[in-house]
């Protein structure tokens, strides 16, 4: 998960040259695969000034220069304004774009910057990609800003543009980090993360910022499968962060919640506030006064919550089919039992853990291509054949739960342990969704679904969308495209509760694994270093390396490169972790 932004050595200082000199912005590395980064806090050049007799296309650089700052109010950028566009600007969205390009003023002193978009933010740090990418995390629709500009008290300055922020990519990886906003699953269990983008960094005002976004309320696209625990009516305004040896979060009406409830708040403003925090006690307070949390007293810290957060399993074990159609075990060798005598002849599987018992579920599928069955059980025992069959995906147990679901054509089903068959209605925030669903996976915390989906002509796409739970139905809301279009995905699998990994070909038809967070941002194509062909499966999982198979090889990743997790040449396909 991307928590920093990326320190680049000199960056800032390229950028202001780049658009100085009207030349593009270029591409530079992104962090490294499954490490994390941390709070790396980035590098803060000083604000570019306007220059006495500045050319009109060197204001313009400035002024795009300042727009990506953690000044809340960009006082640098308004200094290439007029007093009068001052007063109209608005900067509280931010449009990304690539290869931002400065044009040369016209007879009516207006000058032009033009880009491809990658992605935008909206006012609650909420990112929307741009689907037209090219797959090779370059932007998508061409998008251009008109300046106007006039003498003011003869020096020229910005007089007429539109509204928001106008920053580059490589300015939005310098500067803006993705911070999290933590709600509850509908079962208020589990905690669910609502990424933001900000370039907030003085710790009160980021601090005060989350508590907003938190008290405002999750994403559309969340909001039927999510809980809050705030009081009913918060009115965000009303919420406070002041710091200090201990930080103290206003919520007025904490005081009257049930004791449970208090404690899922807590949570809730704890993981929130983590980055800030790091340790620090957090009091709730109410009118004043601190109140009484039951899980830990008058101040609590995120460690004390994080089991709402924590993967099913710390570090899962790996499994794979073998040529024979058995499942190999993480010791290399045939698991005991109807999995691992050839009885099934699997082409997939899904095992998850249940209850911290020895036993595991286990799901299966087996049959050619198109007329395969899935099978369902546990490891120990002959498998269920259900009644799903025809062209499937390969199954996902929910987590934490007993429950698979797989994909089969152009329907989603959700099968129980016992054999039990339902079909998932799914609604989309584009329209009717269409294309054969050929890969299924859940989020840590079982709230969201990632799924592939392949139209007729073969491409695929990931499509991201929220479990909704009702007492008589169970169906998936707002899937949306996370992926942009010039790429076609023939897999896709969880990092952990914000990355995902995914198996596919550009635009041009050359083979990557890509990087991507689940709002589709920072998409970024890893290469297949020493893979002996294109990866057409990958598994990965919190805490553990990417593995992906090749054909009939598996690989798993080290470092920069991809061995066998075997030694030698590992033969198998469909790697997957214990769910």
């Amino acid at each position: 998960m991307r928590t920093g932004a990326v320190r680049r050595a000199g960056g800032v200082l390229g950028i202001l040259v780049v658009l100085t000199g009207c030349t593009g912005v270029p591409s530079s590395s992104r962090p490294e695969v499954i490490a994390s980064l941390g709070a790396v806090q980035p590098v803060v050049p000083a604000a570019v000034t306007p220059q006495p007799d500045a050319e009109p296309r060197t204001i313009i650089a400035g002024f795009l220069t300042n727009n990506a700052t953690s000044d809340v109010h960009h006082l640098a950028a308004r200094a290439f304004l007029t007093s009068e566009a001052t007063n109209r600007w608005s900067d509280t969205t931010v449009t990304v774009v690539d290869n931002p390009q400065i044009g040369n003023p016209d007879k009516q002193n207006q000058v032009t910057v033009t880009g491809r978009i990658i992605g935008t933010i909206n006012g609650s740090g909420i990112y929307t990609p741009s689907l037209q990418g090219d797959g090779r995390g370059g932007g998508g629709a061409p998008v251009s800003l008109t300046f106007g500009l006039k003498k003011d008290d003869g020096q020229w300055r910005i007089d007429t543009l539109q509204n928001g922020l106008f920053i580059s990519d490589q300015q939005f990886q310098d500067f803006y980090q993705q911070r999290t906003v933590y709600f509850y699953d509908q079962a208020e269990e589990h905690l669910v993360p609502d990424p933001r983008f900000s370039a907030l960094q003085d710790p009160t005002l980021l601090a005060t910022w989350l508590m907003t976004q938190l008290a405002e309320g999750t994403r559309p696209e969340l909001q039927a499968a999510t809980n809050t625990e705030l009081p009913a009516q918060t009115d965000p305004r009303r919420v406070t962060a002041s710091l200090g040896p201990v930080i103290k979060i206003e919520i007025p009406g904490a005081s009257q919640l049930a004791l449970g409830t208090r404690d899922r708040l807590a949570a809730q403003v704890a993981l929130t506030l983590e980055p800030v925090a790091s340790g620090t006690p957090i009091s709730i307070t109410d009118g004043g006064r601190a109140v009484t949390i039951p899980r830990s007293g008058a101040t609590f810290t995120a460690s004390i919550f994080s089991d709402a957060v924590a993967p099913a399993n710390q570090v899962p074990p790996l499994y794979y089919i073998n040529d024979n159609g058995l499942v190999i075990g993480p010791d290399g060798k045939a698991l005991p039992g109807p999995l691992g005598n050839g009885q099934y002849h699997l082409n997939a599987v899904a095992l998850a853990s249940m209850n911290n018992s020895a036993t595991l579920l286990a799901a299966g599928t087996a049959g050619s291509a198109d007329a395969q069955t899935l099978y369902v059980g546990t490891d120990g025992a002959p498998l269920r054949r259900t009644a799903v069959t025809g062209a499937l995906s390969r199954p996902a147990w929910v987590p934490n739960m007993a429950e698979v679901w797989i994909g089969a054509g152009k329907t989603l089903y959700r099968v129980a342990s016992n054999g039990a068959v339902s079909a998932v209605a799914i609604t989309t925030t584009s329209g009717k969704l269409s294309g054969q669903i050929i890969a299924v996976r859940f989020s840590p915390e079982g709230a969201r679904i990632a799924v592939v989906l392949q139209t007729a002509d073969g491409a695929g796409q990931i499509w991201l969308g929220s479990v909704v739970r009702a007492t008589n139905a169970v169906r998936v809301s707002n899937m949306q495209q996370i992926s942009p279009q010039g790429v076609t995905i023939t897999d896709v699998a969880w990092n952990d509760e914000l990355k995902l990994f995914a198996v596919g070909r550009d635009i041009g038809g050359l083979p990557n694994v890509y990087e991507l967070q689940s709002d589709g941002s920072l998409w970024t194509p890893r290469g297949i270093p020493n893979l002996p062909g294109p990866p057409d499966s990958i598994t990965v999982a919190e805490n553990v390396v990417a593995s992906v198979s090749v054909g009939n090889t598996v690989w798993v990743q080290r470092g920069g490169s991809w061995v066998s997790p075997t030694g030698g040449s590992t033969h198998g396909t469909n790697p997957v972790y214990l769910e």
